[in-house]
């Protein structure tokens, strides 16, 4: 068969026009295969979510199509002569005649996507474009056999056919908790968030039941959301294959940018985002139904911080503010403030999602470890130090400067209790007052330093206010922070 004589219009109605014969020839023999087999219903809330049976199908095709080598010729003879013409509209594609083979007993092909390859047939293939139809509306049998027909074609050249409804668009995935998303948001750099909801179209719910702590599997979907990448990609079909092959050109970097996005997100919000699991290569459910395939993914991984949040914490809503501040940066990302940087964003989402025992104080010495980073600060008297430079880094006028100086000696009182007071126990309530007064510091300096970079000299740097008294004054830091003789 040459690829000139193949007609495309024609092959997709000879296909639909099988398909719905098979569809009604099959019913009887279906209903018999549950009553020797039963079928497993599945209900939710008290909804009926049976899946659609495509195992069940493509195991009756392949007892009909070897009835003969079973003594059960007779018995599926109208099944059988309700499939051929179906397996001959299949075989008759160019793409499916070279997989296949001119052997007419031969059923079997290979099928290669994204690297992942195994051996089908074509009832499987039938089962699949059964299963297709069944979730498409109206007339589904035409409506598959064109998706069909398009993802059979070649990627790319003048003979490329474009797939309805974007089945050849797959996602590289990671899910996390921690913000209610109600949209989809453009991040940039290729990568955008989703609501969970948006994303079951190909990332399977067990997924998530696998990877997440008991209490999120039994919360509101609606507070777990995807970081996703898309790639194009087609079917490879081949008389024979690997079940791996490696790619001629490694993938770009993913799941490492959308962590970092997360926890730059985490930071402008005040708020802990949870990594609950990477999940590259995802390929759309329905496309995968549509070739007879389970639902498959290629590489997993589980996020850093999938076990360690809080259970009662009730997670914020996107705020454009924060998610403008997160995106400018993460836009940025690879200049070198960000780069010097990029350790101080980890320590404070992780400072956002410890637990444990010694949470409460861990998270506050995070905290101190970043904004001694950020201020450059060694030698003694670090926490006078800090009180100046941060107070003149991010105060807009005196009264500004002087509560910017109190809030961060109050900081640094608990900052010191934890490291060097053994006796005295601290409240909780004191622990949280001081970790989000310190928190707020940090990140507004992380954001100011990303945005416009630090002083040419911090020692140099000075500060201007009005105080109580009715003249203005400015002195050097250099002046202050020296010991006297």
């Amino acid at each position: 068969m040459k690829s000139e004589e193949f007609e495309a219009k024609g092959w997709t109605e000879r296909l639909a026009r099988a398909l719905s014969d098979l569809s009604r020839a099959q019913e009887p023999f279906l209903q018999e295969y549950w009553r020797r087999t039963p079928r497993k219903h599945v209900l939710v809330d008290g909804r009926d979510e049976t899946p659609f049976p495509l195992d069940d199908l493509q195991m009756l095709y392949t007892q009909a199509c070897h009835g003969g080598a079973f003594g059960e010729h007779e018995y599926y003879a109208t099944l059988t002569a309700a499939i051929d013409p179906v397996r001959s509209t299949l075989r008759s594609h160019p793409t499916l005649w070279r997989a296949v083979g001119p052997l007419i007993d031969n059923d079997d092909f290979w099928i290669q996507m994204r690297g992942q390859g195994s051996l089908t047939s074509l009832s499987n293939l039938i089962g699949g474009l059964m299963a297709r139809a069944d979730e498409l509306p109206g007339d589904g049998f035409h409506a598959a056999a064109r998706e069909l027909h398009a993802l059979l074609g070649p990627a790319e050249g003048k003979d490329t056919t474009a797939v309805p409804g974007d089945l050849d668009i797959g996602y590289d995935v990671v899910l996390f908790h921690g913000l209610c998303l109600e949209e989809e948001v453009g991040i940039g750099g290729g990568l955008t968030m989703l609501p969970f909801e948006r994303a079951r179209a190909f990332v399977d719910e067990s997924v998530l039941k696998d990877t997440a702590p008991d209490v999120v599997r039994f919360r509101d979907w609606r507070l777990v959301g995807a970081v996703v990448r898309p790639f194009r990609w087609r079917p490879v079909f081949r008389r024979s294959g690997r079940i791996r092959e490696m790619s001629a050109e490694p993938p770009e970097p993913f799941v490492g940018d959308a962590w970092e996005f997360l926890e730059l997100l985490a930071v402008s919000h005040r708020s802990p985002i949870v990594c609950l699991a990477a999940v590259q290569e995802c390929l759309n459910r329905s496309a995968c139904h549509l070739l007879g395939l389970a639902h498959r993914h290629g590489f997993f991984q589980r996020g850093p911080s999938a076990y360690r949040f809080s259970p009662l914490a009730d997670p914020p809503g996107l705020r454009t503010e924060a998610l403008e501040e997160a995106r400018a940066v993460f836009e940025e990302r690879k200049g070198d403030r960000y780069g010097k940087l990029a350790p101080v964003v980890a320590r404070l989402a992780e400072a956002l999602a410890r637990n444990g025992r010694f949470a409460a104080e861990d998270r506050i010495l995070d905290v101190a470890i970043a904004l001694e980073r950020m201020y450059e600060l060694s030698g003694g008297e670090i926490s006078h130090k800090m009180r100046i430079r941060a107070s003149w880094f991010l105060g807009r006028g005196a009264g500004d400067r002087i509560l910017i100086m109190q809030s961060v000696k109050k900081f640094y009182d608990v900052r010191s209790e934890i490291v060097h007071n053994r006796k005295r126990k601290t409240s909780s309530e004191r622990y949280r007052e001081a970790f989000d007064t310190g928190f707020d510091i940090a990140a507004r300096t992380l954001f100011k330093l990303l945005k416009d970079g630090p002083p040419d000299d911090w020692e140099e740097m000075v500060i201007a206010g009005s105080y109580s008294c009715p003249t203005s004054y400015i002195f050097p830091l250099r002046a202050i922070t020296e010991k006297k003789p």
